[in-house]
């Protein structure tokens, strides 16, 4: 077991990364992302992703749920990365707030519910705590 997953995981929340594909996301994903999105857009995107991740380690309970749930985190790991990689640090201060300003209870309830997740997910299944954390280790500072 890693026990840098969880520390990646709570990082991998408060920090703008890229976003993924479509297949359960409703609305702006990170592939919708360049570097002329609006505030509006990339705070949408970014919400996203981060809900694919927390309702993909909700689902975990054995080994196969682990698998399954590792596959949607790469989409979305994937998605975060690729808008992380568009916006290229072109993110400000002000920016920043502009994008979570509006939607800070959102995000601190994916946040939450992310870190929620992986303690439980490393308390009663701690041997399915490597697959998960192959795809979280993707995230890119």
């Amino acid at each position: 077991m890693r026990h840098g997953f969880l520390a990646a995981g709570l990082a991998a929340a408060l920090m703008l990364t890229s976003c993924g594909g479509k297949d359960d996301v409703q609305g702006k994903t990170g592939e919708d992302i360049t570097a002329k999105s609006s505030a509006s857009d990339i705070g949408e995107a970014y919400i996203n992703e981060m809900t694919r991740i927390a309702d993909a380690l909700e689902t975990v309970d054995d080994e196969a749920s682990a698998k399954a749930a590792a596959k949607k985190i790469q989409v979305a790991v994937d998605g975060l990365n690729q808008m992380s990689e568009e916006l290229d640090g072109e993110i400000s201060g002000v920016k920043g707030m502009q994008i979570f300003g509006g939607r800070y209870a959102e995000l601190i309830e994916v946040q939450g519910r992310i870190a929620t997740s992986m303690i439980r997910i490393q308390s009663e299944h701690p041997e399915l705590m490597d697959a998960l954390s192959e795809e979280m280790d993707r995230l890119e500072n």
